[in-house]
């Protein structure tokens, strides 16, 4: 095992004799071979374990005999205890989901905090096969079954060559000590019952199931190297990106064939789930203003192309002055001061705006512009649409949507960056006029 395993570590590239690694350590059977692996191999290395306070004592069990371990061989050992429950419940999803997210992001601050070179994590053989007959059975995209990676980053996976009998009849022959984890034999998770009920009843079949999945997940992830090089060059040549969003002409988005693959694939990276594939071939043959959200993108029809933009973009701004203190300190505005009507002529910029101060009356308000939202544009005498001014000025839908209002008293004082309303222009009567800039 020992041989095999700085064979496959050799072989991926997952450390060097100088590494200085952090092992994560449950106190589980798989964890605890590879820290005893690590140990026999003389790397540099320290223990990392992470108590999500799910099973009471059971989990300070845990937690003692990991850190007895790394006490009784002189390893370097750090823990963190979570309130797991909390967290999935404050960010709405699974406790599997809570647990990951807190694990892996404390993995990186250690590693940035204590100069560790990468995470090693104890995931094997059957690991990487049930989570090929998850993402199977729920439906996913050629990534999906390529299976976990030996590395993805600062994580490696040195055990991904062994089966789980392995490691236990290593553990067995070696007198490993470990901590048996009861939820794992539970079958109300999703991988449980794949471990327990799936993968026997499939080596009834196949007594080599795991190495001959194993083998097509290489095959797989080979063939998904290929896509990757081939979707990358499409990219760079149909999609550009200015600032924070990205586009792409329709047109382009159609002439590829077959057209459902390419836009799952090309669209992936934005969030694209399989099932949201169809929306978005619809959304290439919608009017402008259509859109569809995936999990983290917005992607938007307009005028023949699809605008991409993060939806952390989506969050309305809004903000309340009582003072012109609080409009200076305020960050809204690179420039806020008062002057008087007979100072040095005013700027003439759609950055700045000059509204007579007596009219301007406290709490100020800015907010994006609502459909309905009239105003006076300077150098009129009716009222317009904002919706109607922004289309005759050809503002793009990305930026129209963008636009800011400042309101005083539910007045529209300025379209923030385009003209101010003409209500609260300089007049000769003018006595201080507040001046703003963007």
């Amino acid at each position: 095992m020992l041989s095999r395993f700085l064979e496959f570590s050799d072989r991926e590239q997952l450390f060097s004799r100088g590494s200085r690694l952090l092992l994560a350590v449950s106190g589980g059977i798989d964890s605890m071979v590879m820290a005893w692996l690590f140990k026999e191999a003389g790397t540099d290395h320290s223990i990392a374990h992470c108590n999500f306070s799910l099973r009471g004592d059971e989990s300070d069990g845990d937690e003692e005999f990991v850190a007895s371990f790394a006490r009784a061989n002189s390893i370097p050992f750090f823990s963190m205890r979570f309130d797991t429950l909390s967290y999935a419940g404050t960010h709405r999803i699974s406790v599997q989901m809570a647990a990951r997210e807190l694990r892996y992001s404390w993995f990186r601050s250690l590693i940035r905090s204590e100069g560790f070179d990468a995470v090693a994590v104890a995931h094997n053989l059957n690991d990487n096969v049930e989570t090929f007959l998850i993402n199977l059975s729920r439906g996913t995209g050629l990534n999906g079954l390529t299976g976990m990676s030996p590395r993805t980053g600062e994580i490696i996976r040195p055990l991904l060559y062994a089966t789980r009998n392995e490691i236990a009849s290593f553990a067995a022959a070696r007198g490993v000590d470990f901590r048996e984890d009861r939820s794992n034999a539970e079958v109300k998770y999703i991988r449980n019952r794949i471990r327990h009920k799936v993968i026997p009843e499939m080596e009834k079949v196949n007594p080599g199931i795991l190495p001959a999945v194993a083998e097509t997940m290489k095959h797989l992830s080979a063939s998904s190297a290929i896509v990757e090089t081939y979707l990358s060059q499409v990219t760079g040549r149909i999609f550009s990106s200015s600032g924070d969003t990205t586009e792409v002409e329709i047109s382009s988005l159609q002439a590829l064939h077959p057209l459902e693959p390419h836009i799952f694939e090309l669209f992936r990276p934005f969030g694209l789930s399989p099932k949201q594939t169809d929306e978005v071939i619809s959304l290439l043959k919608s009017g402008t203003g259509k859109s569809v959200y995936t999990a983290t993108h917005r992607l938007l029809n307009d005028r023949g192309r699809i605008i991409i933009s993060s939806r952390a973009r989506e969050a309305p701004a809004g903000y309340t002055f009582n003072s012109i203190d609080e409009m200076q300190i305020s960050g809204l505005f690179s420039a806020v001061r008062i002057t008087e009507s007979s100072d040095d002529e005013l700027p003439v910029t759609n950055l700045t705006a000059s509204l007579d101060l007596d009219l301007v009356a406290f709490p100020v308000t800015v907010r994006h512009w609502q459909p309905g939202d009239r105003f006076m544009p300077f150098g009129m005498k009716q009222m317009k649409k904002i919706s109607d001014f922004l289309i005759d000025l050809k503002v793009p839908v990305t930026k129209k949507e963008q636009v800011l209002l400042l309101l005083s008293g539910g007045d529209i004082m300025w379209v923030m960056g385009y003209r101010i309303d003409d209500r609260f222009r300089v007049s000769s009567g003018t006595g201080k006029i507040l001046v703003l800039t963007l």
